[in-house]
């Protein structure tokens, strides 16, 4: 059994919708040839035609044994006809590398693939799914980078903060065609709910329409598999694709998040894959003296996915963003698209009093301060703050120059008895201006248990005193209080009591 967990500072990952696209497969596009070992096309399934072949407008042509569908090419004619932009030509099905585009194509030729970034976007048909789960998955959009390296393609896709890294292999025989020798990773943003997708069969050439040498677009066809949660367990469909890629002309960009928490430290994704030369740096707005260099991560898979630093930066201050590089295309670095990056205002000083007068402090969801839970009172005096899942409160606590200590006193609290799985990170602080995140080093116990005769919270655990080391110099204290929220196969509810915080 597997618990997730969502809030470390270095976990950030909004999906974004994207376009949906359909890729035409007949009249009017520069084509994908797809040639079996006897010459048949995907579509072509009993490679029909004899020896005249099939006519049709926009370039639909079997011959023979041999024969075999192409996108855009002129129409079969008497023994097999001939085939525009790298068609089959004959009875004895060879390649050529251009000819006459049909009806509503384009006249072009087949090409290698040299260094070169692509907007790529694939149609996704599911074909095969598991169980009764009915899985949404058409479309998925993505940067693609090519490296030629021998006979094979260095490839790396990638966008919104992922970065996946593969390789393509060249056909040793016609035109030139690519494919895949193990599994692609790519990304699924876009209209896809997949967590993941592997390509497992792909069959890819790139077209040069204006006879210049470079490739205009790409073009493919293949399988894949996708792959998603439901509960604990991973499931599996099948998919079948249809790729289409156009030179990437895109200005990469840093997809900040808003109102950041300051114990969220800074996590930038990029919007696609950078160079590993490219770097980012925070500038205070205010005073414009203070400043932080990012670091980039990850560099393992040949470009970068992000930006990131652990600071713990002061409530309410504002960063404007400066950026150097860009992506693999060597388009630089859209600055005109980075606003400020703001942090979460200043709940205000906490008086440290217990929660006994009226607390300064930030509260979201069902958290509160409370006098009891059902016949459980406050851990000590007269109010603790209850925070149940899915809340947090936010406080801000001077330090004197002597502590060295966050201390507190917690209690558990539960929907059912003796309900164990508790979490440890129910609790995070900073020293304003450092680095190092703090939390405790157990859960809270669960057991012995108290009934409270409260309506949902109906037991409680033992009280427990927690104290925190602080190592990093400074005179102010963030904390955050917020149980981990939990996806798929979860325990029990649970909610916490939290009393005489301090720092000393």
């Amino acid at each position: 059994m597997k618990y997730a967990r969502i809030g470390p500072w270095h976990d950030h990952c909004p999906n974004t919708p994207a376009m949906n696209f359909f890729l035409k497969a007949a009249i009017g596009s520069l084509g994908l040839l797809l040639v079996t070992a006897c010459g048949r096309t995907q579509d072509d399934a009993d490679g029909s035609g004899g020896a005249g072949g099939k006519p049709g407008i926009g370039g639909q042509g079997t011959v023979g044994g041999s024969g075999g569908l192409h996108l855009g090419g002129t129409s079969g004619s008497a023994q097999g006809g001939s085939g525009a932009v790298g068609g089959i030509s004959g009875a004895g099905g060879s390649i050529v590398s251009e000819g006459d585009a049909g009806e509503g194509g384009t006249s072009g030729a087949f090409v290698s693939l040299g260094e070169s970034s692509w907007d790529t976007k694939l149609a996704l048909t599911v074909t095969k799914s598991t169980g009764s789960v009915n899985v949404k998955c058409t479309a998925a959009d993505f940067t693609l980078h090519f490296s030629p390296l021998g006979d094979r393609l260095k490839a790396i896709s990638g966008r919104d903060g992922a970065v996946m890294a593969g390789e393509l292999v060249r056909s040793a025989q016609g035109s030139p065609t690519y494919s895949v020798s193990q599994a692609l990773q790519v990304p699924t943003r876009g209209d896809c709910d997949l967590i993941s997708i592997s390509i497992t069969d792909l069959t890819l050439q790139a077209s040069d329409a204006d006879g210049d040498g470079t490739a205009d677009s790409i073009r493919g066809r293949g399988k894949a598999n996708g792959f998603w949660i439901v509960g604990d367990t991973g499931l599996m469909v099948e998919l079948g694709l249809e790729l289409q890629g156009v030179p990437d002309k895109t200005k990469p960009l840093l997809l900040a998040p808003s109102n950041l928490h300051p114990l969220d430290g800074v996590y930038l994704r990029t919007s696609e894959p950078v160079a590993l030369t490219s770097t980012v740096t925070l500038t205070s707005a205010g005073t414009g003296s203070a400043s932080e260099p990012l670091t980039g991560y990850t560099a393992s898979e040949g470009a970068l996915r992000a930006f990131s630093t652990p600071v713990i930066l002061p409530f309410g201050s504002s960063w404007t963003l400066t950026a150097t590089g860009g992506d693999l295309a060597n388009l630089p670095f859209d600055t005109a698209a980075l606003p400020p990056l703001a942090v979460l205002a200043d709940p205000g000083l906490f008086a440290q009093d217990g929660f006994e007068s009226s607390p300064t402090l930030s509260l979201t969801g069902d958290a509160k301060i409370v006098p009891s839970i059902g016949t459980l009172p406050a851990i000590t005096g007269n109010q603790s703050l209850f925070v149940p899942v899915g809340a947090s409160a936010t406080l801000h606590l001077a330090r004197p120059s002597s502590a060295g200590y966050l201390r507190f006193k917690a209690q558990a609290l539960m929907s059912s008895s003796g309900a164990g799985g508790g979490n440890s990170s129910y609790l995070q602080a900073g020293v304003i201006g450092g680095s190092e995140h703090v939390q405790p080093t157990q859960a809270l116990p669960t057991s012995p248990t108290t009934t409270t005769s409260d309506s949902k919270w109906q037991y409680a655990g033992p009280k427990q005193d927690v104290a925190l080391l602080l190592t990093d110099s400074g005179p102010d204290v963030a904390i955050r209080i917020a149980l981990p929220t939990c996806q798929g196969l979860c325990p029990p509810a649970q909610a916490l009591l939290i009393d005489e915080l301090r720092v000393e």
